[in-house]
Order: structure tokens, then C-alpha cells, then sequence
């Protein structure tokens, strides 16, 4: 049985405000790709993923300030998924409806649109 200080030094480092984000992007990463597999081709499905679930903790990480209570991350972490997600979307269905382009050259536009857009916005 693990001593106490071991549970509680693993309990304090799962709920980082990091850890948290990611978890919570990574959650909300897989509901919206899964979403996304459904009403468009599978093929963006995977650099959705990657914009939600990596670029999206990681510009919370880089460019915004930490916040003192868990629950404010997680809800900057949903709502800055919900835009990127919004945004990589539309993109993507720009590329392949507007611009003829295939699912997969869509997909990487949106992806690095999205990811430049995110750096951009918040980097100021």
C-alpha cells in the first residue's frame, strides 16, 4: 500500500492547472472530432484533434495568464475549443466546397490557419 505523501504528491500533480487543461481539451478534442468524422470526411478529423486537443492548452500554457482556481481554466480551455473548433470548420468546409480542394490539403489549411490565427490573436 502506498504511504499517504505518495497519494497526495500524485493527487496534487493530476490536478495541476495544466494537467487539467489538457485533460479537458483532450476530452472535448474527441467529442468535436468525433462530431466532425460524422458530418464532413474522416480525413481532417486527426488535425482537428491535434488544434483542440495540443494547440489549444498550449496557447492557454504560452499566452494567457493562469488563473487561480481550476475551474476558470477549464472553462477558458471549453470555450477557446468551441472557437477553435468553430474556426478550423469553417475553414475546412471553405477549402473543399468553396475552393475544390481535397479533404486533406482542407485540413492542413484549417489546421495551420487556425494554429497561426490562435498566436496571432492571442500573442498581442
Amino acid at each position: 500500500m502506498p504511504s499517504s505523501t505518495v497519494v497526495t504528491r500524485l493527487r496534487d500533480r493530476l490536478w495541476t492547472h495544466r494537467n487539467l487543461t489538457i485533460a479537458t481539451a483532450i476530452v472535448v478534442g474527441l467529442l468535436v472530432t468525433s462530431g466532425f468524422s460524422v458530418a464532413f470526411d474522416p480525413d481532417g478529423s486527426f488535425l482537428l484533434l491535434l488544434t483542440v486537443g495540443v494547440v489549444v492548452p498550449t496557447l492557454y500554457d504560452e499566452y494567457w495568464p493562469q488563473y487561480d482556481q481550476g475551474w476558470k481554466a477549464v472553462g477558458w480551455i471549453v470555450g477557446a475549443s468551441v472557437v477553435a473548433s468553430g474556426a478550423f470548420v469553417s475553414l475546412y468546409w471553405v477549402g473543399t466546397e468553396l475552393a475544390g480542394l481535397s479533404p486533406l490539403l482542407a485540413s492542413v489549411g484549417a489546421f495551420v490557419l487556425t494554429t497561426v490565427g490562435g498566436i496571432a490573436v492571442l500573442g498581442r
